[in-house]
């Protein structure tokens, strides 16, 4: 490896050991007084994304939520934030910038656990705030994909983020749906959840230099493109398994539809009452 490229590395893998730091230090506050249970984190089944890790960012960024109470800023305007955050982390993403795109969607949708915490720190959880964070949780994820598809257009990568992308959406609809139908425990299933997918994405481009440095030039993006295809598969797999719960879940919750009779041709034909027409002369 030249010089010049160790250089350029040296600010990612500070940040990689900041962050390794940060975790084993979180990890030995946890053998000693145990792992925190956020009533949030603690809903969700386990999933690919361990709760550990999910707990570990929380308190990663927990100054940061607690500055954010402290200066009254609004859980809307941190949302919008993170929006915009992940549309910067899109267009880097599109100019082929995958690690600093990566690294900027991931600081973006960090804002996610922060929005709603701060909202309930401060007593401002409303239904229009709720809405609002869960559509455009859906525009930051389109535009990261929307970046990347561009970035991979001339490749068969294109066909994996776009569907990603979709796949992302029906996970996000049929939970969405489902729930408000009523099938609240069923339409939590499935592993690919936003957290997962926002971790195989973001942590695939941020890594992509550290790929190229052990394999080579192109290997970055050999990386990113396999993560695509991986998380399009898995999102698939969740998106088909949550519709299948919840149809089945509303199914039983449903009143009992009345047995139909048999099929008849007679019926088909009305030739039971041509019948009684004739008989009747």
């Amino acid at each position: 490896m030249t010089p010049r490229a160790l250089a350029a590395l040296l600010p990612l893998v500070g940040l990689v050991a900041f962050l390794l730091g940060t975790l084993l230090a979180f990890a030995a506050r946890a053998a000693l007084f145990g792992r925190p249970h956020t009533p949030d984190i603690e809903k969700r089944q386990h999933t690919i994304l361990a709760k550990f890790f999910q707990e570990w960012w929380i308190w990663l960024w927990g100054p940061v939520e607690r500055l954010c109470v402290r200066l009254g800023i609004s859980p809307d305007a941190i949302t919008l934030a993170s929006t915009l955050v992940a549309a910067g982390a899109a267009v880097l993403l599109g100019f082929g910038w995958l690690s600093l795109g990566g690294w900027l969607f991931l600081f973006g949708a960090s804002f996610d656990f922060i929005d709603g915490r701060v909202a309930r720190a401060t007593g401002r959880v409303t239904r229009a705030g709720a809405f609002l964070d869960s559509t455009l949780d859906r525009v930051g994820e389109l535009l990261v994909f929307g970046g990347l598809a561009v970035t991979f257009r001339g490749s068969a990568v294109l066909f994996a983020a776009l569907a990603a992308a979709g796949a992302s959406l029906l996970v996000s609809y049929a939970r969405a749906r489902g729930e408000s139908l009523g099938a609240d425990e069923a339409a939590r299933v499935g592993g690919m959840q936003r957290p997962e997918r926002i971790v195989v994405t973001g942590v695939a481009c941020a890594l992509s230099p550290l790929a190229d440095a052990a394999w080579g030039a192109g290997a970055g993006r050999a990386v990113v493109g396999s993560a695509l295809a991986a998380l399009a598969a898995l999102a698939t797999a969740t998106a088909a398994r949550r519709t299948f719960v919840i149809y089945r879940a509303l199914r039983r919750a449903d009143p009992a539809v009345a047995a139909r009779p048999p099929f008849r041709l007679a019926d088909v034909f009305r030739l039971d009452a041509t019948r009684r027409r004739k008989a009747a002369r």
